[in-house]
């Protein structure tokens, strides 16, 4: 079912307190999470407070739900950047955040808070909760961004080593 329709529902277990769990579609956030394999749980936030490293589900103006990590911060005094721990000049005179996807170099700016619907506090595969604070996956995580200039390369080995060993070993229904 289109995340569309499910929307007002979504929004309505949010506004209670309650976690919503959503099945990852598309690749734009892989190696983390694999479409339609993974499944992210979704509780309330405040849309000002998100810090960069933090996944938000936001809606763009062209009314596509999107899930991407947050890699800039820039509240109008100072700007944060994943990754580093000082921070920078402001770059703008309100509260606006850069997002971008894992599997992804392109960056998406002027995300405004009152777009962000939830955040992201755990991930699921194969039946085993991942949660976002865990030391582990914080780990995984900046690895993954300190890669961020070979990314490009490592995706495309990566879905083409999928595809030969879906080739060489199809999965067979029993």
């Amino acid at each position: 079912m289109p995340l569309d329709d499910l929307f007002p529902a979504i929004q309505a277990c949010i506004a209670q307190g309650q976690e919503v769990v959503l099945t990852i579609t598309g690749n734009s956030m892989s190696p983390f999470l694999r479409h339609k394999r993974d499944h992210v749980v979704l509780v309330a936030c405040d849309p000002e407070g998100l810090q960069p490293g933090q996944v938000p589900l936001y809606h763009r103006d062209n009314g596509q739900f999107v899930l991407h990590r947050i890699v800039r911060r820039d509240d109008g005094q100072a700007c944060y950047q994943y990754g580093t721990k000082k921070p920078m000049p402001s770059t703008c005179s309100e509260l606006r955040y850069t997002m971008m996807g894992d599997a992804q170099s392109y960056i998406e700016r002027d995300i405004r808070p009152d777009q962000i619907i939830a955040v992201a506090t755990a991930f699921i595969r194969k039946g085993k909760r991942w949660d976002c604070d865990s030391k582990k996956y914080r780990r995984n995580r900046m690895r993954w961004q300190r890669l961020r200039p070979l990314r490009k390369k490592i995706i495309w080995w990566d879905r083409r080593l999928e595809w030969r060993f879906r080739r060489l070993f199809p999965y067979k229904e029993r």
